[in-house]
């Protein structure tokens, strides 16, 4: 994994670029609870690192192609990853215990170091994670599965009719409203 030293930081910044094989993509993933899904790239990344004070800051993008699994029709599809991303990251130190602490919209996107090293790949990791969808979808009109037979809908049609079926709203059916 990618590692920047805090004092290879110049005053100007640090402009860097490097890839994540996916060797060891998975080796970090196997420490990562409840991940669905795989590198099928290997992760391009980019980064401008510089100091602002005691505080670094980080613009990035990472680039990639994941292996995820439609919801819908649970077929494995490949989903094109590209995204930006700004970071900024503030000595653990100086960081405040307070008890409670109402963050502002500039807090959401900071983190905090310690030592003299920041770990880039797994802050580009992290970015990969945020933008996963949360209900992955092979294709916007997937019709997903037969809920009585379980076929593909995308492949086949089945003889299932679908007013047969009964869910824990066909009770709302029965339902009069007064206009």
């Amino acid at each position: 994994m990618f590692t920047l030293e805090l004092d290879e930081i110049t005053e100007e910044g640090v402009n860097l670029e490097w890839k994540e094989d996916r060797g060891s993509l998975a080796a970090y993933l196997d420490h990562v609870p409840r991940i669905d899904f795989l590198f099928e790239t290997p992760l391009d990344a980019r980064a401008s690192v510089r100091k602002v004070g005691q505080s670094i800051v980080i613009n990035g993008s990472v680039n990639a192609v994941l292996g995820l699994r439609c919801v819908r029709c649970l077929e494995e599809f490949s989903y094109p990853l590209s995204s930006t991303y700004e970071v900024t990251l503030h000595p653990l130190k100086e960081a405040s215990l307070e008890d409670e602490v109402e963050l502002n919209e500039e807090d959401v996107g900071s983190n905090f170091y310690e030592g003299g090293e920041i770990h880039l790949s797994e802050i580009a990791c992290e970015q990969v994670f945020l933008e996963i969808p949360y209900q992955p979808l092979c294709h916007e009109d997937c019709k997903g599965l037969c809920p009585a037979c379980g076929k593909d809908l995308n492949r086949t049609s089945c003889d299932c009719r679908r007013e047969d079926l009964e869910t824990a709203f066909a009770v709302l059916r029965k339902l009069k409203l007064d206009p």
